[in-house]
């Protein structure tokens, strides 16, 4: 049979069926638009992806096809009317091209090899994979395969052992192509559908399974290659072959094969095998039947009762309800015939199964005893846990307070550490107070001896200022203030109150101090300074947590007004903010400085003691060290050119060599220095990052996409502001007690600004040419940087660091103290006055009306004696003494409900103070007075020991007997020192040298004195503790005269009165008082915790402050031993005055002195005008002309150390009348210590020349 005739399909016809059922299923059709072209059509088409349809016999119609669709490019009107043959054959193309992939892909499976799809004709053509193909079908029946690369004829061999094989299996023949249809590509799909024919017959016989797969769909090719298939198909006048029916055209050509060989079937015999072939089909059939015939007969059966369903159910509840009702009546007449037996029975069941139960209970509680306690303790845990949620959750009951009585009840513990920490501050307040003037002491000692050694001069100045200053100082002390415990006067006593509340509300409220300051900064005035360090009196150097956390809040606030004004992030850097100060003074703190010196300590002393250690990148610098190290050893010139370029330096060998170790070096420093700093984070302290945290949060606020800017600006602030200085100048932190060199200085110079290029990210530029090798190291380090100060900024607020909140106050038992001095109280209210315009503009403000109450500032309280100065929060209602009282008030309030819930218990405050009192409460209430008492004198008696320790400690020091022994031996020791000082005018080297034996031999009176003056610090701070235990004492035993009933009236009394402070009321019972003592309770512990470290970290800064003082002290001693050994070497060594030269002006002048008894202690020298003026120390003398200078004189004489009188009149016409002034020597030499060449005297009336007085006065 012919393949054309049987089984091949004409291609055209069916397509244009497909393509018909494609339109109808998927709504394709052509849209009214034209001008599409053949080549647009293909490329419009899309492969579909949507499920196979199926036709009403359940046959695959389409699965996988090219949806077909018609696109007009834009601007075109007409279309191609033959562009659905175009896509007919653009799909038969593809179809094709899958079926091909589908036999070589059955091929590669068969003989288990790759073949490349582009060569697969030319394989098929030279037939060595259709001679594999015959071997795997049958064994034996291939020879030899010919394996040229180049087709012969000779490959024609081994497409005839297909031919063979095909026929020994019986492979129908009309499936077989000709040799020619492949060797001569005369027909290349036929051979492609023997292929596919051949797999299935394969597959059905068993030789080969499975057969080709469908692959239709599942591959995509290009246009190019459908093109070149149409082509062919067109060139050739060939038809592709009916691939879909390949499997059912091999079936068929079976059963014929199988008819001829088998003899014809009865008609009993088809009947059965069509049964057997459709019984599935049967069963289906029948099921479908049944159900009809079952839903007919049950319609006819249960129809009439579906239709009747209402009154169907009616008569069976009629029914149901009418044979209950007579069974409950049979059975209600049978129990009523026998009520007296049945109660009997029901008695004694009852009996039995209570005794039973009973039983059974114990005997289960006597087996599970041990299980039933760990019930009982874990609800008593459990109601333990709600009365702590309770307290937890802010509102607990007066029961729960009770039960937590404990906990609250203050032990003798908790005083010690109340009583300790206080001492500790104040003592750490006056150390810090007391440093800074003897720090100005110092300062100033050292000046002026500098300048007398300069200038040639005596000493007397020095010694007389110091004594006028202390004399002037005590009688201003001596005077009476508003500011002294002693005033008796009403409106001091108005006043001094007053001053408490301005304190305390700009203490608490921080916007008032910040907008002063952000004021003063802006203008530039000069009161900035003073307000800065009296802001940290007022804060008591945050040496305490209220301090410190109100310290923070400032800056916070300074932080928030600052950005606020900034319009632009760069500008940050262009403006001088004020909280970078702020946070300069609280970085230089003990707790500050001791994290710095734990960790840059080490490092630093690593550089310092590295012998021959050097940074320098400098060439030239290196260089020329190199030239004279060269010429130092050798003892010759070099011969190396001195002035170079940089690069000339470069250019040799030794300069280049040292030059990269330096570099390397400074490498490898910096690295040791970075790393150190950055695992240093979690010992960092708590105020630094906070205020990190700070000042990211506001610039992310205001900037959240400027990051990098961010991070710069925490650089600028962790780094460059707080740990640089100290490694620029670790000495001025008291790091290191050595003297730094020069050339260590430098190192230490250079690792600062490389770490700080990194903090900021900053390569080096053409400013630092020869460092720029380092600046890919900046780049890598400054992302660890960055990290890291970022993870600096992440700490908790303040408010949960510190446990402090808006009732803090509320729940302390005194008043917080400030240190500082009536002269800075009174310079604070003269400040803000003047500025209260940009301070604040409300006139009803609390500021403003405390300032117009106190009026103006007084002008006498000038005294720098620092007081202890209790603030109140009065700022309320100024007016109303008792309403600013009601903080006092509360706490005692508070202490007294305390008291009373250690007696008694009940539902709520109310009910427990009108409950009546027992003779049992009244006793616990007298023990509980008593236990106070005995507290309290314990307490007193223990501080009085403490303070008569300190002021035996005191008389022992300041012994005046060994105190001489000490001198007598310190002014033998001087007396060499006298002999090899010389004189005055030798160099300072010599004198710090001098200065230096000094302090060695007078240590003894060093320490004694050091001893006297911290004693004395510690004698004062203690009598006030001892005064506030006193206090506390007397009110404990007036009360031990009153009863619990009176004593619960009182609170009673104390509780209407502050009704509504702080939401106190007695609608709720007093609930908020619970909730404030459930607040103190839950803080219990870490309140104790933190008083703890308080007192630790007091007793760091105390000794500190202790060493700083010792030091301070032994300079101030060193400085005026020099002065004392000066002056006593001026009056040994005294020399006869020289008498002036007989019969001149001067011998006259002495003459005439004598004569009147004016002579002057430390004589007199008269000159005229004219000759002062040509000596150059009269500059002019304003209204005077130069002709007239010889008409007037001036005499210069001294009649106290240090004090110079000038006297000026003229000879003999009265130009002016005689003008008299005194100038000190300690006015001269600051001038000249201000390098100010001119200075006016007498209101400007005459101009001198420094310099030159000076030296005239040296000179006589």
């Amino acid at each position: 049979m012919d393949i054309d005739d049987s089984t091949q399909l004409n291609e055209t016809v069916d397509s244009d069926n497909l393509l018909n059922q494609v339109e109808e299923k998927n709504d394709i059709s052509a849209s009214g638009e034209k001008g599409s072209n053949n080549s647009d059509l293909s490329s419009t088409s899309e492969r579909s992806i949507n499920s196979p349809s199926k036709d009403g016999n359940g046959n695959k119609l389409f699965q996988d096809r090219r949806r077909l669709r018609k696109i007009a490019k834009e601007g075109e009107h007409e279309y191609n009317k033959d562009w659905m043959d175009i896509e007919r054959k653009n799909l038969q193309a593809y179809e094709y091209l899958c079926h091909v992939e589908e036999a070589k892909e059955w091929i590669e499976r068969c003989i288990e090899e790759k073949i490349d799809s582009k060569e697969f004709e030319e394989q098929l053509r030279r037939g060595i994979v259709l001679a594999k193909l015959a071997k795997i079908i049958q064994p034996g029946s291939v020879k030899k395969i010919f394996d040229a690369e180049k087709l012969q004829f000779r490959h024609s061999d081994n497409i005839n052992y297909l031919f063979t094989v095909m026929k020994n299996i019986n492979f129908p023949e009309n499936f077989v192509f000709e040799l020619t249809d492949l060797y001569d590509k005369k027909n290349i799909p036929k051979v492609i559908y023997c292929l596919h024919a051949l797999s299935h017959f394969l597959e059905v016989t068993g030789f080969l399974h499975p057969a080709v797969k469908d692959l239709v769909g599942k591959l995509e090719f290009s246009e190019e290659q459908l093109n070149t298939v149409q082509e062919n198909f067109e060139e050739n006048g060939l038809q592709l072959p009916q691939f879909k029916n390949v499997e059912a055209a091999v079936h068929k050509e079976m059963v014929e094969m199988h008819r001829v060989e088998e003899p014809e079937l009865t008609e009993e015999e088809k009947r059965e095998l069509y049964y057997k072939e459709n019984q599935d089909k049967i069963v289906a059939v029948q099921s479908i039947a049944r159900g009809y015939i079952a839903r007919k007969k049950y319609k006819e059966e249960y129809g009439y009762i579906l239709e009747h369903k209402d009154e169907i159910v009616k008569i069976q509840a009629a029914t149901r309800g009418f044979l209950q009702r007579k069974k409950y009546n049979e059975r209600k007449q049978l129990l009523k015939d026998n009520e007296q037996s049945i109660i009997k029975i029901q008695a004694m069941v009852r009996g039995k199964i209570a005794r039973e139960q009973y039983l059974d209970k114990k005997k289960h509680y006597d087996e599970n005893n041990d299980k039933i306690i760990k019930i009982q303790s874990v609800y008593r845990r459990r109601k333990a846990m709600k009365c702590y949620d309770e307290l937890k959750q802010g509102k607990p009951s007066s029961k729960t307070i009770h039960n937590y009585l404990n906990i609250v009840d203050e032990d003798s513990c908790d005083f010690d550490y109340e009583g300790e920490m206080e001492f500790l501050r104040e003592l750490v307040i006056r150390k810090i107070k007391d440093n800074l003037e003897l720090e100005k002491e110092v300062s100033s000692l050292d000046i002026k001896i500098e300048l007398l050694v300069k200038n040639k001069i005596s000493l007397q100045e020095v010694v007389h200022s110091s004594k006028k200053k202390k004399k002037n100082a005590q009688s201003i002390e001596g005077s009476e203030s508003i500011f002294s415990t002693k005033s008796s006067d009403k409106e001091s006593r108005r006043k001094y109150k007053l001053y408490q509340n301005l304190f305390y509300l700009v203490q608490t409220n921080q916007k008032y101090l910040s907008k002063l300051m952000i004021r003063l900064n802006s203008i530039g005035s000069s009161q900035i300074k003073t307000i800065e360090d009296i802001v940290m009196s007022l804060y008591g150097y945050a040496q305490n947590n209220r301090e410190e956390y109100l310290y923070l809040n400032l800056i916070k606030k300074t932080i928030e007004y600052e950005v606020e004004d900034i319009n632009d992030i760069n500008d940050f850097w262009r403006v001088n903010p004020i909280f970078i100060k702020l946070i300069t003074h609280y970085s230089r703190g003990a707790k500050e400085l001791q994290y710095l010196r734990d960790l840059l300590q080490p490092l630093i002393k690593s550089v310092i003691s590295c012998e021959g250690l050097e940074l320098e990148s400098d060439p030239i610098s290196i260089y020329k060290t190199l030239i004279r190290e060269e010429e130092f050893k050798t003892g010759q010139p070099s011969k190396r050119k001195y002035d170079v370029t940089a690069k000339e330096a470069l250019n040799d060998e030794e300069t280049k060599k040292k030059y990269i170790i330096h570099l390397q070096k400074l490498k490898e420093i910096t690295t040791k220095f970075l790393d150190a700093i950055i695992d240093s984070l979690p010992k960092m302290t708590y105020s630094i990052r906070c205020i990190a945290m700070e000042l990211s949060l506001y610039f992310t606020k205001k900037w959240p996409n400027n990051q990098a800017d961010v991070t710069k600006i925490l650089g600028n602030l962790i780094y460059y502001r707080y740990i640089n200085p100290v490694i620029c100048a670790p000495e001025g932190f008291d790091i290191i007690d050595a003297t730094i060199e020069q050339t260590q200085r430098k190192n230490l110079a250079e690792v600062a600004k490389l770490l700080h290029n990194i903090s900021a990210n900053k390569p080096f530029a053409d400013d630092n040419p020869w460092l720029q090798p380092l600046n890919e190291f900046i780049s890598i380090a400054a992302k660890k940087f960055a990290v890291f100060f970022n993870k600096v900024a992440c700490v908790d607020a303040p408010e949960v660091h510190f446990q402090i909140d808006e009732f803090d106050d509320l729940t302390k038992t005194s008043n917080p103290v400030i240190f500082i001095s009536p002269k800075e109280i009174i310079e604070t209210h003269l400040c803000i006055l003047e500025h209260i315009d940009d301070i604040e503009v409300n006139e009803k403000d609390p500021l403003r009306l405390i300032l117009n109450n106190l009026g103006e500032p007084s002008s006498t309280e000038t005294s720098e004696k620092v007081i202890n100065l209790p603030l109140v929060n009065g700022f309320a209602d100024i007016k109303d003494d008792e309403e600013s009282m009601k903080k006092q008030l509360f706490r005692k309030t508070k202490n007294m409900i305390l008291d009373i819930l250690k007696i008694q218990n009940g539902s709520s405050i109310l009910n427990i103070l009108n409950d009546k009192t027992t003779d049992k409460d009244e006793k616990k209430f007298q023990e509980m007075i008593d236990r106070k008492i005995r507290n309290e004198e314990q307490l007193k008696k223990k501080r009085e020991e403490e303070k008569k320790e300190l002021e035996y400690n005191l008389r022992n020091k300041s012994n005046p007997n060994s105190a001489h022994n000490s001198q007598t031996s310190v002014n033998k020791s001087n007396s060499n020192v006298v002999k090899s000082s010389g004189n005055l005018s030798k160099s300072a080297v010599s004198v710090s040298s001098n200065a230096n034996n000094i302090s060695k031999s007078n240590n003894s009176v060093n320490k004694s004195n050091n001893s006297v003056y911290k004693s004395q610090n510690e004698i004062e701070a203690k009598e006030d503790e001892i005064r506030r235990s006193q206090e506390l004492s007397i009110s404990l035993h007036n009360l031990k005269e009153s009863t619990l009933a009176e004593y619960k009236q009182k609170t009673l009394e104390n509780l209407e009165k502050l009704e509504g402070y702080h939401d106190i009321k007695k609608e709720d019972e007093y609930q908020a008082v619970l909730n404030i003592i459930g607040k103190e309770l839950r803080n219990k512990n870490i309140q104790r915790e933190v008083r703890l470290n308080e007192i630790k970290k007091l007793k760091q800064t105390i000794e500190n402050l202790k060493q700083k003082e010792e030091y301070l002290l032994s300079q101030k001693e060193t400085y005026n031993n020099y002065i004392d050994m000066c002056r006593n070497q001026i009056s040994n060594n005294k020399k006869p005055k020289s008498k002036p030269t007989i019969f001149s002006k001067q011998y006259y002048y002495m003459k005439k002195l004598e004569k009147e008894g004016k002579v002057p202690k430390f004589g007199s020298y008269q000159y005229t005008a004219d000759q002062l003026y040509k000596r150059g120390v009269l500059v002019s003398i304003e209204g005077i002309p130069q002709k007239m200078y010889s008409a007037i004189k001036f005499t210069i004489s001294s009649d106290e150390p240090g004090v110079f009188t000038i006297v000026a009149k003229t000879i003999a016409s009265k130009i002016f009348d005689p003008i008299s002034i005194d100038i000190t020597l300690d006015e001269l030499l600051q001038a000249k210590y201000d390098e100010i060449q001119v200075l006016s005297i007498s209101d400007d009336t005459a101009k001198i020349n420094v310099n030159l007085l000076l030296h005239l006065i040296n000179k006589k």
